[in-house]
């Protein structure tokens, strides 16, 4: 085992940067640490720590955090927390009808959230700059630092951040969603098909936490699935991991039209449609029973199929339909039992519309996270 304070070959400034990434990462995951602590825990000496701890206090990422209650040589020791005011995070949701942007601290937290309408037929770059232009504006000030962010969309997105398809927006198919952000916020940016990124948000703050392996299914106007593998979204080789409502034979395309007409009112939403719907088979109207019942069918041949293949161990409901998700969450569980060995534990999403800016969060401190040493880099140089 190599000593955490000898470099192979004497590059003592590789050394320098591993340590300094180590703390760094502890503290930004972890609870705040007194010196002697960090030194125990990284096996580092503790003047080493103490030095480390000493530039980083300088450049601004960590912070004293109170003082110790066990007194050490008669003096309490201070510990030093990771500054979450350093920088901000951003989650961003594409829709067809608009742009959401949630902004954070560097922890996720003291969240901000705006929404800007845009017509249907909006064009990508107008897109682009609305995430832009929303996200900027929750900023502190314009010499806050973003470090990060997140970004959701439906559709099939690439391992580059590509959109190769997108059948819900015009005009989207082919964005270059990761480069054309990251060129506008000016700060590093990954996308993903957003109900991957809602069933991460699911998992890390939702109704799906310390479940690895999740299924997510977006009721709203249009049905879409997510999938966490091992904690991690699922894309497959192009990204389309999960997109079986192109399958004809499910339906799913046209199961939300078919709800929404029970309603018997035309001028609604979408949202109010469906919620008029299932609110009336809550309340015993037969009609509307029937209509929730065939939806909470067609969502179940979908779930079923999914379930067979990858065995999950939580199915999570989620989108702007899932509060009123108890309607039909008991005729799922009857088709599922016709279809699995097994039927699989349903959840009622504990995020609904916020899931996926909440998971463009989470994708965000993950970048961050992996960009450590990079951060360590800027303050020592490379």
């Amino acid at each position: 085992m190599i000593d955490a304070e000898v470099a192979p070959g004497g590059d003592q400034s590789s050394l320098r940067h591993l340590n300094t990434s180590r703390v760094l990462h502890l503290l930004y995951d972890g609870a705040p640490l007194t010196v002697n602590t960090l030194a125990r825990v990284t096996g580092l000496s503790r003047p080493t720590v103490r030095g480390i701890v000493t530039t980083l206090v300088e450049a601004g990422l960590l912070a004293p955090d109170g003082e110790d209650t066990v007194r050490t040589g008669g003096r309490p020791a201070r510990r030093y927390a990771f500054d979450r005011s350093a920088g901000r995070l951003a989650g961003i949701r594409f829709d067809v009808d608009g742009v959401w942007v949630r902004v954070t601290d560097l922890a996720g937290e003291s969240a901000v959230t705006a929404h800007v309408a845009l017509p249907a037929d909006a064009a990508a770059a107008r897109r682009i700059e609305t995430a832009v232009s929303l996200v900027r504006d929750q900023l502190p000030s314009p010499d806050t630092p973003l470090w990060a962010a997140g970004a959701g969309t439906p559709g099939i997105v690439d391992s580059d951040g590509v959109v190769r398809l997108s059948v819900a927006i015009p005009g989207w198919t082919g964005t270059e969603l990761t480069r054309d952000l990251g060129a506008g916020l000016g700060c590093r940016v990954v996308a993903a098909k957003d109900t991957n990124l809602a069933a991460l948000a699911e998992h890390r703050s939702g109704a799906a936490q310390g479940v690895p392996d999740v299924l997510y299914v977006r009721m709203a106007g249009r049905l879409g699935v997510g999938i966490l593998v091992d904690g991690l979204p699922f894309t497959g080789r192009t990204g389309a991991a999960g997109e079986i409502g192109r399958h004809p034979e499910l339906g799913w395309r046209e199961a939300p039209a078919k709800l929404f007409a029970a309603s018997g009112s035309p001028r609604d939403t979408e949202d109010e449609a469906g919620a008029l719907v299932f609110a009336r088979a809550l309340q015993g109207d037969p009609e509307a029973r029937a209509a929730v019942d065939a939806y909470a069918r067609t969502l179940a041949d979908g779930i079923g199929a999914m379930a067979l293949a990858v065995d999950t161990r939580l199915v999570v409901l989620g989108g702007g339909l899932a509060k009123w998700g108890v309607a039909v969450l008991d005729p799922i569980r009857r088709r599922l039992a016709e279809i699995c060995y097994e039927v699989p534990p349903l959840a009622l999403s504990a995020l609904t519309d916020d899931a996926v800016s909440v998971g463009g969060v989470e994708a965000a401190r993950d970048l961050v996270r992996a960009g450590m040493p990079g951060t360590v880099d800027a303050i020592l140089g490379s």
